[in-house]
């Protein structure tokens, strides 16, 4: 199809290539540009618009969640949780010594663990549910052993025991598996972190119950607590009491081994002080040792004034330097001595008073000799006593020593034998301290756990938590509707708003038309019936069309449409630098999205700039345009194409003077074959230079040649997606062919938007605000 495209002149060929440069190069920017901008700027915004545009979705999903959340917390049963705390203090003995009644307090998490387990056992659960019956209460027992009488009173707590009627009590000790899972489900035993508290909670629909199944298993626990630590304590105390028997006999035959072998070889014992026993033997050798030490020390004493006899230094002899007596007599001849050698200085030795001095010195000295030599011998004698007493019992000590040696070699097997006794008295000491300790701690029956708050019927249901369980529904919700919309929005690949035309297509976006029916008036209108309101036919719309036309700005409720156009309007006559594209060819990648619609609309707007405009219908397939003007379609373009009439000689005048429309006539077989004739590059080549802009309405690009051989004639194309309908790779696809076939895109325009997204909203609604002032 493509080469029977005429290429009258090397200036249209030039022409086509400094538009596909021109095309490449823009594309190239507005990429980098655009992808510069999104990676800039957070698109908060866009999700703002996802999550108005299917707020329907995200109502819908949190109606269904929070009705369905409402409905089971209504028809849910209210459940009373009571709870009991309970402290677990460390197993000390029975009777504490004082240092352990000061000692501070630890448990190990070892045995909280232990204890906790212990409160969840299933023995205990069983000893709870047979004590108050539960497994005849309806809440617990199945339908098929439930029974009328099975329900619970409203008891006080004092008569909190009379659960059940006693006729319809189970007197069994099995309870079935049903009855412990309900049980063990409703109950919690969470210990209280950093503490040696546990908090014990169940859940029942009914409060007494609730508070008596907690009081029961707490009693029932610190029941078998103390049972388990008298049935030890009992076994304890028998076991100690064989024992002992045992013991006392063993200890009694061990003694009597002992008696007789000492009996046998003549051993005798003395109790000392310090409470031991020491042979006798062995004592007599202490006492001779010790005697023996005092002998010598007294004979080196007695030995050391002996010698100073020996010498004749009588001044430190005892007795004699110590003696009243010899020191008078001392100093009495001293001052004889010193008379007499008085006197001798004076007198001779016959002077009688001499003389008399003289014999008192003589009498004086024999005295004091007689004294001295007296004293001597008492310690000679003294001497000799010491030494000979030292010999005597220095051979005592060796007889006792050599009876003592044979003695300790009888006692060897003696001290093997009070060896077992004594261990034999210990042992028997210790269980017999023991058994007495049993004793006073079996009469204690002591516990290690304490209570600290008892259950009490709960005044308010703790499930269901309405305010919780409605929060929650919204906000679950809310998330699943917002997930929902967005899940929704990922799976429309349609194209719905300007940046999705930028990214996706990678073309710049013209203008976008709103779909304002539903929101600016009261009549839902067609296709063209919603753009002829742009013409303001006031006075209705006859066979040729004739009637009052207004500008485009229009005015009212078409305001909207009118702001849209001016729009598209100013990006065509922007889309080139030098001078605005003469010929636009407007299309779309699929029928029915209002391509005819935004031609026309066009082609009222560049009209209303006063310069001349000529309209086509190219679509020989479906053509419109005259339904469009409300018209009868006679002749037209396919006369022209098929050389039949002149195409001026087929314009139809519109009441506005700058406007000319050339309708497609009667359908042809062959729509291609006419459109790549020479007649149709012909016809734009002369309507370009008698009219300012030529616009063109073709048939879909896609599947269809038609589109492709006219982009190839004009100097732009104008692609109409519609908003929320066209899909992306339609679109892309639809581009691609154009640019393909060498064509200019020069962007495209979003039909069909949500006027009341505010995404779109501002300027309308400011056009809608202006034109109901007016």
């Amino acid at each position: 199809m493509v080469a029977m495209i005429p290429r009258n002149s090397e200036t249209q060929i030039t022409r086509y290539d400094e538009r596909d440069a021109s095309l490449k190069e823009r594309e190239v920017k507005g990429r980098v540009v655009y992808d510069s901008e999104i990676s800039r700027i957070p698109d908060l915004l866009e999700y703002w618009r996802v999550a108005r545009k299917r707020r329907a979705t995200i109502v819908t999903v949190l109606v269904v969640v929070f009705g369905l959340t409402l409905f089971a917390t209504v028809r849910e049963k209210r459940v009373y949780e009571a709870r009991a705390l309970i402290e677990i203090q460390k197993e000390n003995p029975d009777i504490p010594t004082l240092q352990e009644l000061f000692q501070v307090e630890s448990i190990s998490d070892t045995y909280l663990e232990t204890q906790n387990r212990i409160l969840k056992s299933e023995s205990l659960a069983r000893k709870v549910i047979e004590q108050l019956g539960l497994s005849q209460v309806a809440e617990f027992a199945s339908k098929e052993t439930t029974t009328p009488a099975a329900t619970w009173p409203a008891a006080h707590p004092e008569t909190a025991q009379v659960f059940v009627a006693p006729e319809a009590r189970t007197t069994t000790a099995s309870v079935s598996d049903e009855v412990l899972k309900k049980f063990e489900d409703r109950l919690s035993v969470e210990p209280v972190k950093r503490s040696r508290l546990i908090e014990v909670t169940f859940d029942s629909n009914d409060p007494q119950l609730a508070a008596n199944v907690v009081n029961a298993l707490t009693a029932a626990y610190i029941d078998d607590n103390l049972q388990a630590r008298w049935d030890a304590s009992q076994k304890a105390g028998d076991w100690l009491s064989n024992e002992l028997d045992r013991l006392k006999a063993k200890l009694e035959k061990s003694e009597d081994e002992l008696e007789q072998y000492a009996s046998s070889n003549g051993l005798l014992f003395l109790e000392t002080d310090k409470g031991t026993t020491e042979n006798i033997v062995v004592q007599q050798l202490r006492e001779l040792q010790q005697q023996l030490t005092l002998a010598e020390a007294n004979r080196i004493e007695k030995e050391s004034f002996y010698r100073l006899v020996q010498k004749g230094d009588y001044s430190s002899i005892p007795g004699v330097f110590d003696n009243k007596l010899m020191q008078d007599l001392s100093e009495r001849l001293a001052e004889l001595e010193r008379e007499r050698a008085r006197l001798i200085a004076t007198f001779t030795a016959d002077y009688p008073r001499v003389k008399e001095v003289q014999s008192q010195i003589d009498e004086s000295e024999a005295v004091l000799k007689a004294g001295r030599d007296q004293a001597a011998r008492r310690i000679a004698e003294d001497y000799q006593a010491s030494v000979d007493r030292e010999t005597m019992l220095e051979a005592a000590f060796r007889r006792q020593q050599k009876e003592a040696n044979e003695i300790a070699e009888r006692s060897v097997q003696y001290n093997i034998l009070k060896r077992e006794a004594d261990t034999n008295k210990q042992l028997y000491v210790s269980l017999l301290e023991k058994l007495k300790e049993t004793g006073v701690s079996e009469s204690l029956k002591a516990t290690n756990i304490r209570v600290v708050d008892p259950a009490f019927p709960p005044k308010k249901p703790a499930r269901p938590r309405v305010i919780l369980n409605l929060s929650l529904a919204l906000l679950i919700g809310l998330c699943l509707g917002t997930g929902a919309a967005f899940l929704e929005e990922h799976l429309d690949n349609t194209l719905k708003t300007t940046e999705d035309v930028e990214r996706f297509l990678q073309v710049p976006a013209l203008g976008v038309v709103p779909v304002i029916d539903s929101q600016y008036s009261n009549h839902p209108q067609g296709i063209y019936g919603r753009a002829r309101h742009l013409l303001h036919d006031r006075s209705g719309s006859g066979s040729n069309g004739k009637g009052s036309w207004n500008r485009i700005e229009g005015s009212g409720s078409h305001a909207p449409l009118a702001e849209a156009f001016h729009g598209l309007r100013t990006s065509v006559l922007l889309s080139r630098a030098k001078r605005p594209p003469a010929s636009l060819l407007v299309t779309s990648a699929q029928a029915g999205e209002g391509k005819t619609t935004v031609a026309a609309n066009l082609a009222l707007s560049l009209a209303q700039l006063g310069e001349s405009v000529l309209l086509i219908d190219a679509d020989l397939r479906r053509p419109s345009l005259h339904n469009f003007f409300a018209v009868e379609s006679g002749a037209g373009l396919v006369d022209f194409l098929t050389g039949k009439l002149d195409w001026r000689s087929l314009l139809w005048h519109a009441p506005m003077p700058e406007l000319s429309v050339l309708f497609c006539g009667p359908v042809p077989p062959n729509p291609a074959d006419l459109l790549s004739s020479e007649s149709m590059p012909s016809l734009i080549r002369e309507a370009a230079k008698e009219y300012k802009f030529v616009v063109l309405d073709s048939p879909p690009l896609l599947n269809l040649a038609d589109s492709r051989i006219l982009a190839t004639l004009v100097d732009g194309v104008i692609l109409v997606v519609g908003s929320g309908t066209t899909p992306r790779d339609l679109a892309h696809r639809a581009c691609s062919s154009a640019v393909d076939a060498g064509s200019h895109i020069l962007g495209a325009t979003i039909n069909f938007a949500d006027a009341t997204d505010d995404y779109y909203s501002y300027g309308y609604q400011r056009a809608q605000t202006n034109g109901n002032s007016k």
